[in-house]
């Protein structure tokens, strides 16, 4: 079936909620995939897009991936840009490029996808509450998970 627009909130404590239940639908064709999202600079905003990245490549493949991020500091902008780095040259074998663009005004999330959507969470990658202990059962299937508050709102690209 065709993927439609939708508008949900996660409500607190809520499970289900992985990037791929998320995304799976709208990713489908996709070839670039543009992230806009002024929060990718600390360690597990990081691991998240990573996540997101690992859910992209394992349901479409893209080709191109844009992140535009912005950060605080030069230090906070090394130290992102070498875990990026990493990332960078690990989609590499999946012939997936990756590019890393700074935008300092940004101040939205939104995941734009080249099959026409636009998805947008409040939270942006981070919906997830962070686990007791790294050794339950949630930390690392984000659909056992219990979620933060956000909405999630789908639309077709204008």
């Amino acid at each position: 079936t065709a993927p439609k627009e939708r508008h949900y909130r996660i409500h607190y404590g809520a499970t289900g909620y992985s990037y791929e239940t998320i995304f799976k639908d709208y990713l489908a064709g996709a070839e670039e995939i543009t992230v806009e999202d002024p929060y990718i600079r600390a360690h597990h905003q990081i691991v998240n897009f990573l996540r997101f990245c690992e859910t992209a490549v394992r349901i479409t493949k893209p080709k191109r991936i844009v992140l535009v991020t912005s950060f605080d500091n030069t230090e906070e902008r090394d130290e992102a840009t070498a875990k990026l780095a990493t990332i960078i040259d690990s989609l590499k074998p999946f012939d997936v490029q990756l590019e890393v663009r700074e935008n300092a005004r940004l101040h939205d999330r939104e995941v734009r996808l080249s099959s026409g959507w636009t998805v947008k969470i409040g939270r942006g990658f981070d919906l997830y509450q962070r686990p007791d202990d790294w050794l339950q059962v949630g930390a690392n299937d984000l659909d056992l998970r219990p979620c933060l508050e956000t909405t999630v709102d789908i639309f077709p690209t204008k």
